[in-house]
């Protein structure tokens, strides 16, 4: 099979730098906690100037880390507060956030096939 010019160009060859770097910072706060970090001892870590920027990526990172541990593993939010090294309260209201989310999401998306 002929190789194509992109063939060797990295997954994320064509984002922008702003993308990059988010895509960096959130990689480096989940791996930080999966190595055994508090969530914001690792957030203290990642160094951006920007910070509606790291807003952006310290809510994403919490949510993400919530859906893996949560929704994925089934761990109790207790469980999930506690690895995290944050109060339960946090926990539950980013997850009732991303629950919110979605409902809104899936009212769109009901809306927008009718």
């Amino acid at each position: 099979m002929e190789k194509k010019w992109y063939d060797e160009l990295g997954e994320d060859a064509f984002l922008s730098e702003e993308n990059k770097r988010y895509k960096e910072m959130m990689g480096e706060i989940t791996g930080a906690v999966k190595n055994g970090m508090g969530f914001d001892e690792a957030c203290d870590t990642v160094d951006i100037e920007d910070a509606e920027l790291k807003t952006s990526i310290i809510e994403d990172a919490l949510k993400i880390l919530i859906a893996d541990m949560h929704f994925m593993q089934k761990m109790s939010t207790g469980r999930v507060a506690e690895i995290l090294k944050i109060p339960v309260k946090r926990v539950n209201s980013a997850r009732e956030s991303m629950l919110e989310e979605v409902k809104a999401a899936s009212i769109k998306a009901f809306h927008k096939s009718i």
